[in-house]
C-alpha cells in the first residue's frame, strides 16, 4: 500500500469516527421533555405550578390497587385529605386495622404533596417501608391497613 493510500484510510477513519462523535453528542443533548398545559396544550416553564395562559392545574391522585376502594381513584382537590375508620374522614375505610384517623395527605406549597401519620395504631408504610411522614412523589404506593393506593401526578 502506497503511503498516500494510507494517509487517506487513516483520514477517511478520523472523518468517520469525527461524524459520529457528533451524532452521538447531538443525540444527548436533544432538548429535555416539555412542560405541557393539559387545558390549552401550550408549553409551561418548569418552575409553573399552573398555566399561566388558561389556568389549568395538574391533579393530583390516588388510584387504589387493594383493599375495599380497588378500582377507584381519589383526586386530592383539599387541602388536606384525611384517612380512617370513621365517618368525616375524606377516605374512609372500613378495615379493623385502620384507626379512626389514620393518615392525612397536606397539599404543601406549589405542586407537592405530604403524607403523615396521625397517630395510628398501625402506622403507614410507603413503597413497603414504614414511615411517619413523606413528601409523595408520583408512583409511591401508600399502605393503609390492608389498602394500598399510588399516587400520581399529572
Amino acid at each position: 500500500m502506497s503511503t498516500g493510500a494510507l494517509i487517506g484510510v487513516i483520514v477517511g477513519g478520523a472523518l468517520v469516527a469525527l461524524v459520529v462523535i457528533i451524532v452521538v453528542a447531538k443525540r444527548n443533548s436533544a432538548p429535555k421533555s416539555q412542560k405541557v398545559c393539559g387545558g390549552c396544550r401550550r408549553v409551561m416553564l418548569p418552575v409553573w405550578t399552573k398555566c399561566l395562559f388558561c389556568g389549568w392545574a395538574p391533579m393530583a391522585r390516588l388510584e387504589f390497587i387493594l383493599g375495599p376502594m380497588a378500582n377507584q381513584t381519589l383526586n386530592l382537590s383539599e387541602e388536606v385529605t384525611t384517612i380512617g375508620s370513621v365517618a368525616g374522614n375524606t377516605v374512609v375505610l372500613a378495615d379493623p386495622a385502620v384507626s379512626r384517623k389514620h393518615a392525612g395527605i397536606r397539599k404543601l406549597d406549589g405542586n407537592s404533596y405530604e403524607l403523615a401519620d396521625l397517630g395510628s395504631t398501625n402506622g403507614i408504610y410507603v413503597n413497603g417501608h414504614k414511615v411517619p411522614k413523606k413528601t409523595l412523589e408520583p408512583g409511591d404506593i401508600i399502605r393503609v391497613g390492608n389498602t394500598e393506593a399510588v399516587f400520581k401526578r399529572e
